[in-house]
């Protein structure tokens, strides 16, 4: 009962300090590209509806789970693409639970024969409620058994659990003879403020900032050959900054249809955090990914790692895409 006890309040010390100030974050991130960088709606070579689903930390009780859903498609009279996401997280066994709803445009701009610009803006309703009846504080635990009482806490409830703003996010991604891309994002604009007490004016959403970069080799030996057996690497560079979590990504690619695995590396700029292992499948009208987080910091052995499943089904699908803004970037 103890060692329990004590996993609920390290959980519970851990939302408060980061669930204001970080974003949830996929490790398949190019799985989510709307999620990623507003300016990569539109940019497949196929219209896509897309799903993800991400379990942190599941050995805990307190464990954080993130569900996504997306769509995006090119529409050649407004030069660009249009796209919108809805993403819900629950930290902490349901104590904060943070939904978002996201309408997207992202402008397609050829800026030269083998180059595109595209830029992306979005705009978000954020809500996020605090279940007061989860918490758990020091009277409600009996100092003898360690038994919790719901009912025997002198804390007052909150008048409004629910807080709702508007949010902003904005975006540009720049590709290079369909091999090479480069993108920049900055979410959180206004930074709106999370204050579940009039009075207060400490929380806020703080602004995230996204650099991601890479490559697409094709490393076969013959370029006629099929594209179904051609093999590609793609080296590929993740940065994020948000309040005090600074997190950097990298790793590779390696894709030969229908299979795609890939292998990362993540620290927090002061420390290695963890190791991310990826198996794909890609077919016509889908993409399945598997990917599994090995934690490698302090809580070594003990959060489980993370899970994260990802689906896209492409619809609307071109021959070949004869237009600006598309960039081929990895898909997990």
């Amino acid at each position: 009962m103890f060692e329990r006890l004590v996993m609920l309040l390290f959980g519970l010390l851990f939302i408060f300090q980061t669930s204001f100030g970080q974003d949830p974050a996929f490790s398949q991130f190019y799985s989510n590209p709307i999620y990623l960088n507003p300016a990569l709606v539109g940019t497949g070579d196929c219209s896509r509806l897309i799903f993800n689903y991400r379990n942190q930390w599941p050995s805990f009780s307190n464990n954080f789970i993130t569900y996504s859903a997306s769509a995006d498609h090119y529409v050649k009279a407004l030069s660009g693409g249009v796209g919108l996401i809805f993403t819900s997280d629950n930290a902490g066994g349901n104590v904060i639970n943070t939904m978002r709803i996201s309408g997207i445009y992202s402008y397609h701009l050829k800026i030269g024969q083998n180059s595109v610009l595209n830029a992306g803006f979005e705009g978000t309703y954020h809500q996020q409620k605090l279940n007061w009846e989860e918490l758990i504080y020091q009277d409600m635990i009996d100092p003898v058994s360690g038994t919790v009482d719901p009912g025997s806490s002198g804390e007052i409830p909150l008048e409004n659990n629910t807080i709702r703003v508007p949010d902003f996010a904005i975006g540009f991604v720049l590709g290079i003879k369909e091999k090479y891309y480069v993108g920049i994002a900055a979410h959180h604009l206004a930074q709106p403020k999370l204050n579940y007490y009039a009075n207060s004016d400490e929380n806020k959403l703080y602004r995230k900032y996204t650099l991601h970069a890479g490559a697409r080799f094709n490393l076969s030996n013959n370029d006629y050959i099929t594209e179904s057996t051609k093999f590609y690497f793609s080296p590929n560079v993740l940065v994020q900054f948000q309040q005090n979590a600074r997190q950097v990504n990298f790793g590779v690619y390696f894709e030969r249809s229908p299979l795609v695995a890939g292998v990362w590396y993540r620290y927090d700029i002061d420390n290695g955090d963890g190791a991310i292992f990826l198996i794909g499948l890609t077919q016509k009208r889908f993409k399945l990914g598997y990917s599994y987080d090995l934690t490698l910091s302090k809580l070594q052995g003990a959060t489980g790692g993370a899970h994260e499943v990802s689906l896209a089904i492409l619809v609307n699908c071109d021959k070949k895409r004869n237009k600006p803004g598309a960039i081929k970037c990895p898909e997990f």
